[in-house]
């Protein structure tokens, strides 16, 4: 439990040190729905257990938010178009999408660049990672 609250407070510390080092706005900050929070002691994969029919979404090392088979597939499909869907003249920097593309951000390093359906939909896994957690 104590590594478990270690790691939300380093999570929380990135998140900061990223909006600190960024231009982005607190407006647009509060559209960062990772989780931070921890939770109970779950099953055979310790606290990051899921409930039936869910698996890790694995967008990046250590995402173990419980989404459908779906989406963990199509997170890795993301991660593959990554490097086709940046546009490194933009006005981010080299992190910058294309046209028609948004970051994400299934934590708060995450820019891959996917369609706005779809970080709508990695915003809502995230904010429903803990009730798919094994209890």
């Amino acid at each position: 439990m104590l590594r478990r609250c270690l790691a939300v407070l380093v999570l929380s510390f990135m998140f900061l040190q990223l909006m600190a080092m960024s231009n982005i706005s607190t407006s647009h900050a509060a559209s960062f729905h990772y989780v931070i929070a921890s939770h109970a002691s779950g099953g055979p994969y310790g606290p990051d257990t899921c409930i039936s029919g869910y698996v890790w979404r694995e967008a990046f090392t250590d995402d173990h938010v419980c989404v459908t088979p779906d989406q963990r597939t199509q997170a890795a499909f993301d991660n593959s178009q990554a490097r086709y869907r940046v546009n490194p003249h933009g006005a981010y920097g080299p992190s910058s999408c294309r046209n028609g593309y948004v970051w994400r951000e299934a934590g708060p390093n995450d820019l891959v660049c996917v369609t706005p359906a779809q970080r709508t939909q990695t915003a809502d896994d995230n904010n429903q990672a803990l009730s798919r957690y094994a209890p």
